[in-house]
């Protein structure tokens, strides 16, 4: 085997060095494009786990059951995604640290709104996994960024929540007082007809027992006098009855609406925490790599 000569290599890349010279400057050339278009990013991951309800029944049964602390199901981490990816939450983190800017993103630019969102929601994503819980993943360039922008995503899901249920919540406030109103209406006629009713001596079937009592044991002078009001309350006592049965059953419809606007109103001034937060975002040590563009 013949021993290569390292005298005929030299001259053989002697004879070749400007192909040796433009291959490396090629090559240093490459690296440092390729370095710029990768760019350093760092990410951020919280987990939360939304709420069983969106507010809290106040009662003492739902108090004891504990449904403030039950986490929520299947449906109730999807509608927490479609909030989390809602325009209205984006646009309060990107107003918040000012993304225009950290983003790189000229405000007076036509479609400054539209390229900021992109940019944001390509740097931020949203999973449920099979416990029901959502990863909220945010990548940046500033590791602290990225951080912030994650702990406040489950924030700003409390207000965006909020005062969704408090703008519904408001409205039905407003058309439960109106039917209260004519609840109120409906109960008072009730009241005077049998008002009119007591003033001609009818009682209720409770009352008659004892007229009836009375009477027996009346004495011949009183009796004509007890006579008459049994004979009205012969004649219009089912009357009597039957509004008294209507009274209770609109009180109770009365006490039914009262106690939904109790409920209501707390819904719609009462704020409670949608989520519970498994992991808080911390800054990442370490980057990863991205390609530009």
């Amino acid at each position: 085997m013949e021993l290569i000569n390292l005298t005929e290599i030299i001259k053989l890349c002697w004879k070749n060095k400007k192909l040796f010279i433009s291959v490396s400057i090629a090559a240093i050339l490459i690296s440092a494009f390729a370095s710029y278009l990768i760019v350093p990013y760092y990410k951020s991951t919280t987990t939360i786990y939304p709420g069983k309800l969106s507010q809290a029944p106040i009662n003492e049964t739902a108090f004891r059951k504990g449904n403030i602390m039950e986490f929520g199901s299947t449906e109730d981490a999807e509608q927490t995604i479609e909030i989390l990816g809602s325009n209205n939450l984006q646009e309060r983190i990107i107003n918040k640290y000012n993304l225009y800017d950290h983003y790189k993103i000229k405000r007076e630019d036509p479609i400054a709104r539209t390229l900021v969102l992109k940019e944001f929601q390509g740097n931020v994503s949203f999973k449920r996994t099979k416990f029901n819980s959502i990863s909220i993943t945010v990548l940046d360039t500033d590791p602290i960024m990225a951080s912030n922008i994650a702990n406040a995503i489950p924030s700003e899901l409390d207000s965006v929540k909020f005062e969704i249920i408090k703008t519904r919540a408001s409205d039905l406030v407003q058309n439960l007082i109106a039917q209260k109103h004519i609840q109120q209406v409906k109960i008072d006629s009730i009241r005077r007809t049998m008002d009119n009713f007591k003033a001609q001596g009818i009682m209720s079937q409770f009352e008659l027992g004892y007229l009836l009592q009375a009477y027996a044991e009346s004495n011949p002078s009183e009796r004509n006098r007890m006579q008459t009001l049994i004979n009205a309350n012969i004649s219009k006592g089912e009357d009597f009855d039957r509004k008294e049965r209507e009274l209770d059953y609109e009180l109770d419809n009365l006490y039914l609406l009262e106690k939904y606007i109790t409920q209501t109103k707390a819904d719609a001034e009462v704020r409670f925490v949608q989520k519970f937060v498994v992991d808080q975002a911390i800054p990442a040590d370490k980057n990863i790599t991205l390609q530009s563009g």
